[in-house]
């Protein structure tokens, strides 16, 4: 979202496609759940890529810091632009192209400014889909592949796995086209999960599947029973996730299995998860459907994700419990009497397969990764202090204890000294990004915190 400064209008930011590719200045931008805001000197959305191009050395000649937004779906600070520094925060939704559909060698190129959920669209038409997504498709490609978006599965990796190539555009004003495992390795592993600091995205190819259909079952379960038989589900299904509501006994199994391409179609949206206590819902539909929320604009809400060795996800998930217990006992009980104001407490775990990308959570190790949500309105996230309240006591658990990892769009506190011991790849990605960007355009506060630069 983008306003003026003065705050007398607030416009959707989706509305400044109509202004020109220079831009618009003194603006302020607010993030999804309205918790992250910056004051960029000038907001800008290049029409083409020669105009992007002129942006970047533009801004190298001006000595200006650039950061990338796209749906402003991060709840951290990660694409923030710094009070300190002349800034352009740069939005690609114009670059939003599919440039090439390659149904032989299973591929799809894209420009990276391109929404999940309008590439799920075109795909299926084609014949093809992703093979996992998230919860969310409401982000760029450019913007959930950076930061290492994940759905759920054991076996199947994040977003990122999928991409096969880029392009990217360095500080310098250079395009490096075709960046692969086999042309560049490094810059390739690095700039898959690249936290927006090594450049700027221009397009990708992602690996595609035949389109293929999946039968969501959501089943109402007892949380303490679910601890229990967790180890024997985690065997038997493939994308599995759960989730419980705090203070209750009360949880969900989630599962979605395959099925053959001609079952019949029994919806998935509208309504996609049912709240019932006592009686399965299910679904069956087209994978991104099954896979993905229809919409994400009902409520407001603020996330975190701590990622672990999957051997280690029932043991933080119990561990966990017990301080928000505890919590329950204390101040923040209040989550219940709203003295803070509306607020719901969530729950969950899913799953994903390791990767090699240096930044990636999921770096060299199955995980399972445990996301703590505070539910509030449909105008306005819940509490900040009760998420805090919850959310450090999670960081904590999850980094001093499981050597935990942070989902790097999603709110943590994490330093470099917390990250370092968990990241082997992180001095690397550090002196390849001192390399390709030595003026630091693409660096912020909160990147530099957790790569202690």
């Amino acid at each position: 979202m983008v306003s003026l400064r003065s705050g007398a209008f607030v416009i959707l930011y989706a509305v400044f496609a109509i202004l020109p590719w220079f831009g618009f200045a003194d603006v302020e931008w607010v993030d999804w759940d309205r918790r992250q805001i910056c004051m960029p000197e000038r907001y800008i959305q290049p029409g083409t890529e020669a105009e992007l191009i002129d942006v970047i050395k533009n801004a190298a000649n001006n000595g200006m810091q650039v950061k990338v937004v796209g749906s402003g779906h991060s709840f951290s600070s990660i694409t923030l632009t710094d009070v300190d520094r002349g800034a352009i925060l740069l939005n690609l939704d114009k670059l939003n192209h599919v440039l090439e559909i390659d149904g032989k060698q299973f591929e799809v190129t894209v420009q990276a400014g391109i929404r999940i959920h309008v590439l799920n669209d075109i795909l299926l038409k084609s014949g093809f889909a992703l093979i996992n997504t998230g919860a969310i498709a409401q982000q760029s490609i450019a913007g959930a592949t950076q930061t290492g978006t994940h759905g759920t599965g054991k076996q199947i990796g994040s977003m990122s796995t999928a991409i096969q190539s880029f392009k990217i555009l360095l500080a310098n004003g250079t395009v490096l086209n075709g960046v692969s495992a086999d042309t560049n390795p490094e810059l390739f592993y690095a700039g898959r999960v690249g936290l927006g600091c090594l450049g700027v995205m221009m397009e990708m190819t992602l690996a595609i599947y035949p389109k293929f259909k999946l039968k969501r079952t959501a089943m109402p379960y007892s949380l303490k029973q679910l601890l229990i038989d967790l180890p024997q589900l985690e065997q038997q299904y493939d994308r599995m996730q759960w989730y419980y509501t705090p203070y209750t006994d009360n949880a969900t199994l989630l599962l979605r299995e395959a099925v053959p391409i001609d079952t019949p179609i029994v919806p998935c949206w509208p309504g996609a998860l049912s709240t019932s206590l006592t009686n399965n819902v299910t679904c069956i539909d087209w994978s991104f459907k099954a896979l993905c929320h229809e919409a994400d604009d009902n409520i407001k809400y603020t996330e975190m994700e701590y990622f672990v060795d999957a051997k280690d996800g029932l043991s933080l998930a119990v561990a966990f419990l017990a301080a928000q217990s505890s919590l329950a006992n204390s101040t923040y009980n209040d989550c219940k009497t709203q003295k803070f104001g509306a607020c719901t407490l969530f729950t969950g775990m899913r799953y994903a397969a390791a990767d090699e990308n240096w930044m990636s959570p999921m770096y060299n190790q199955d995980i399972a990764v445990v996301s703590n949500i505070v539910l509030g309105t449909p105008d306005i996230a819940g509490p900040p202090e009760i998420f805090s309240a919850y959310g450090r006591e999670l960081e904590k658990i999850a980094t001093l204890e499981y050597g935990g990892r942070p989902h790097w769009g999603k709110m943590n506190w994490a330093t470099s000294h917390d990250l370092r011991p968990a990241y082997p790849m992180l001095d690397n990605f550090v002196k390849l990004r001192e390399a390709l960007d030595p003026n630091r355009m693409f660096l912020n506060a909160y990147v530099q915190q957790r790569l202690g630069v």
